[in-house]
């Protein structure tokens, strides 16, 4: 064999062992790029479900807290049940922002009118009084007022609450 014959042999066997080693990187790449892109899409997945469950919970909080006025404030109940109250009133309104800053809790209440929030009722503006003792049979929480609205529409209702926020111009 000449020399010539040896050098193209060397070299069609260095090409050809090279082409196998390129195929097996190219394969290894192939499929960590495989598994990259499944990773990625379990994560873009996943940030997706995450936002979409701070969204929806966002959006239920909004529906929770409607209000029509700009003076209104948060009352949570003895369920951590959150509400609006906007009362017409301002000595109501001043007892409201003193509870905020006492952190006490007390009855607030109103007659229950149908409204479009979370809980299908809002506490009548004119009406919203606040109230260290009341009547057994007006105390409820937001939840039982809303489970059973047909009963409360209409008359008085008293909720445990403290005073969350206070939401003045």
């Amino acid at each position: 064999m000449s020399a010539r014959n040896y050098c193209l042999y060397v070299v069609a066997f260095l090409f050809f062992y090279s082409l196998l080693s390129l195929r097996k990187i190219l394969h290894q790449c192939w499929e960590n790029m495989k598994k990259l892109h499944i990773v990625s899409v379990i994560l873009i997945a996943a940030i997706l479900v995450i936002g979409v469950f701070i969204w929806v919970n966002y959006l239920e909080e909004l529906s929770t807290l409607k209000h029509e006025t700009n003076r209104w404030a948060v009352i949570e109940d003895i369920n951590g049940d959150l509400m609006a109250v906007e009362p017409a009133s301002n000595e109501t309104w001043f007892q409201l922002v003193q509870m905020q800053q006492d952190r006490s809790r007390l009855w607030i209440g109103s007659i229950v009118e149908e409204y479009d929030n979370k809980w299908g009722f809002c506490f009548k503006p004119e009406n919203v009084t606040v109230a260290e003792f009341t009547a057994e049979g007006l105390q409820a929480t937001i939840r039982y007022i809303s489970e059973n609205l047909d009963y409360w529409l209409g008359g008085w209702a008293y909720v445990s609450a403290k005073v969350t926020e206070i939401h003045s111009p």
